[in-house]
Formats: C-alpha cells, structure tokens, sequence
C-alpha cells in the first residue's frame, strides 16, 4: 500500500485499520462510491496536482487521462478493491447481493456464470438446446498483483482463446478472398422508440454479396463445430495446466491466462490466484501457439475450398432468404 493511500484511508475511513482483515476485505467488495469519490479525488490531488469537485469532473479527467496514468491509479487503489494474497479483483458485474467473495473458486465463479447465460438462453430462445458446462471464460477481466507490481488479467478457456484466435484470422482471409466495406444502410443512425439508434450496416462487394454471405455462413459453422470439438478434446485430456502469458505494453501491464479445461478452474482460488497458477503453470508456450498455427491452417484450407465451391457453383441471381 502506497503512503498516499494509507493517507486516504485514514483520512475518510480511519477505523480502517482497526479492523481484522476478515472486516476488512467485507468493506473493500461493498466500497460505498461516495467514499471511492474522496479517494480519488485525493489521489489525483496528491500525485498528478489534478482538482476535481465532482463525479462528472472525475470521469472527464479520467477519460483523457493517459493509459499509463490510468493503470497507476488503479494500482494505487488496488489494495482498497482486491482481496487475498494478490490483492486480486474480478472486474466483472455481480448480482445483487454477491461480491467477489461469494465465489471462492474460479470454478465457482464461471459455473454460476454459465448457468445464469443458460437461462437466459432458454428464456429468449424456443428452440435453444442446453450445453454441457467446459468451462466459458472468454475474455474476463480481472486486477491483481504479480510480484509485487499491478497487472491485468484476461482470463480464456483455451477452447475459447483458439477458437477466438481462428475467428480473427478467418475473418481477414475471408476479406482476402472476397473483398468488401461496410456502408451504411438506409435505416443507419436513426432514432428508435425507446431513444435508441439503429445500427444498419450492409456489406458491399462489388456484386458478390451473396457468394460472401454464404462464404461467411459456412465460415460461422466451422467456428462453432471447431469450438466444440476443441471443448471435448481437452476436457478428455484434463491436462488442468494454465498458459499464463505476458502482453504487457509500455504504460500498460497486461498477461493472459489460458486454463486448459473446466477441471483446473475449482484448484484456482481467487484468494491465492497466483500462487494456485502458478503451480499448474505450462511453461512451454510453443505448445500452446503452435496448435493456434495447426488451426489458422486448417481454417485457411477450408475457406480456400468453400470459396472456390462457391464460385463455381453459386448463381449471383439466386438471393436466400434471411430472416428479419
């Protein structure tokens, strides 16, 4: 904890450090946002000489702030937020009610996760088919510490990362074989009911729209078969590993951990994350980046081959029809 810090804390909360730390980390989940205000207010105050009278005044300095600038406050703050040994925080919404400390595992965490999705999906969708739970991270974010210094975290399946990865790449091959722009449609950018705006955007290729629609349909099957091929062979193989990857930048600390399946994620307790991946780190990374090579390949032979059935056989005055 910076001095700086420390001094907040006993400015606005001063029994702060007469608690045990059972109290205190009860107090850091459930942080009333009038005492954050103050905070940072006097953070900005004390390192950067910068004046703000307001939560509007607040969040337009912190809009223009640097990102370098960013990440040291919330490094600064971390220590108010986290808990456990790494001062660790999921930077994801809660129900009403939970904080980070109702989950005690990572598993517990994206499995409450996934069922919540799951009823949602079979609220909204008649003929939604319930999944089989592998595991569903996908680019959650999280803070904490990592030898003594503030990092973010991104947290993937390594499912999930592959398919991602592939689904990049696929789409900018795609823009090689055929290409094209989005335009604004005619209904883009007008206002709805409910104060909203449409976003109407329609692809333009040159008169190939419908050999690219298909083209990205067939692509789209593939991701979703590829995914759920990838879940079954590693949920089979339970190797319970963690790829734990640095993508810091300059101003910017940053590292991806990619669990390997659904297994790994009850030995991962938010309250000593680091040191639970840690154990279970994979420390060879070729393994990892060179099965993402395997799969861009393969991606690449089967949109060559779909392109050039489409091609061939496709009639540009035949239009499917599309839902509305």
């Amino acid at each position: 904890m910076t001095p700086e810090l420390k001094r907040a804390i006993m400015k606005f909360v001063p029994d702060y450090f007469s608690w045990d730390q059972t109290q205190q980390e009860e107090y850091r989940v459930q942080l009333p946002g009038d005492i954050d205000f103050k905070i940072r207010q006097f953070l900005l105050a004390e390192i950067y000489d910068i004046t703000v009278v307001d939560e509007d005044e607040l969040d337009d300095v912190w809009r223009e702030m640097p990102t370098a600038k960013c990440s040291e406050i919330n490094g600064i703050m971390l220590p108010l937020h986290g808990v456990g040994d790494d001062y660790f925080l999921l930077n994801e919404h809660f129900s009403e009610g939970q904080s980070i400390l109702t989950f005690p595992t990572l598993y517990d965490y994206d499995f409450d996760d996934f069922q919540f999705q799951e009823e949602c999906r079979l609220r909204d969708f008649k003929d939604y088919q319930p999944k089989q739970y592998c595991g569903t991270l996908d680019g959650t974010w999280a803070r904490m510490m990592i030898n003594g210094k503030f990092s973010y975290g991104i947290f993937f399946m390594l499912a999930v990362f592959i398919n991602s990865e592939v689904d990049e790449f696929g789409e900018d091959y795609i823009g090689k074989l055929i290409t094209y722009e989005f335009e604004p449609g005619r209904n883009h950018g007008k206002k709805t009911k409910n104060g909203g705006y449409l976003h109407d955007m329609k692809q333009d290729a040159d008169g190939l729209e419908s050999q690219l629609d298909e083209l990205q349909r067939r692509f789209r099957n593939y991701l979703q078969e590829n995914r759920e091929q990838l879940q079954a062979e590693f949920a089979s193989e339970s190797k319970q590993e963690v790829f734990i990857v640095d993508t810091s930048r300059e101003g910017d600390p940053n590292h991806q951990f990619i669990f390997t399946d659904k297994d790994i994620l009850p030995h991962i307790s938010l309250k000593t994350f680091m040191a639970d991946c840690r154990k279970a780190a994979q420390q060879d990374h070729t393994i990892l980046f060179d099965r993402v090579e395997k799969e861009k390949r393969l991606m690449r032979h089967f949109l060559d081959e779909q392109y050039a059935d489409i091609m061939a056989n496709s009639d540009s005055e035949i239009i499917k029809p599309k839902k509305k």
